[in-house]
């Protein structure tokens, strides 16, 4: 089964999230960098299906969500085991759904190893706008606590 190309512009149904969204732009590797009201977030072609209703007229902006899911994402991520590029894209994929819910306190468990997972994971915290503080929780330097 091949998987749909989505061009700027189009309006597409976020499925995991039940969100309504525009692509802005392609990413490359089936992913697509989707606009949802004043967020946006890299998501796979597979997560996505075409809206097939009315086109919003010229010149206006339309967002509109789907009723909100009884699911949360998980408050913690755990990514013992990942390498640093796996841990990556688990760290991407689960920060949107994130930020996309009411959470305000999330932790990543990324464990103390070698530290490239830790370095890692911080290298893309400061990137998120959403994020407002993280730190290595005092208790266990094993864990990062995210406060958005």
């Amino acid at each position: 089964m091949s998987v749909r190309t989505f061009q700027e512009g189009d309006e597409v149904q976020i499925i995991s999230l039940k969100k309504m969204g525009v692509i802005q732009t392609p990413l490359g590797g089936e992913r697509y960098r989707v606009a949802i009201g004043s967020l946006s977030i890299a998501c796979s072609a597979h997560d996505l299906v075409l809206h097939e209703g009315p086109r919003p007229r010229s010149g206006t902006t339309q967002h509109r969500s789907l009723p909100p899911s009884s699911s949360r994402p998980p408050q913690s991520l755990d990514l013992h085991g990942l390498t640093v590029e796996e841990a990556v894209r688990k760290l991407d994929a689960w920060l949107d759904s994130v930020i996309l819910s009411d959470l305000s306190h999330v932790k990543v468990i990324h464990g103390l190893g070698t530290g490239r997972v830790q370095r890692a994971v911080h290298q893309r915290l400061q990137i998120f706008k959403a994020v407002k503080r993280f730190a290595l929780n005092q208790s266990n330097p094993g864990e990062t606590d995210v406060y958005l």
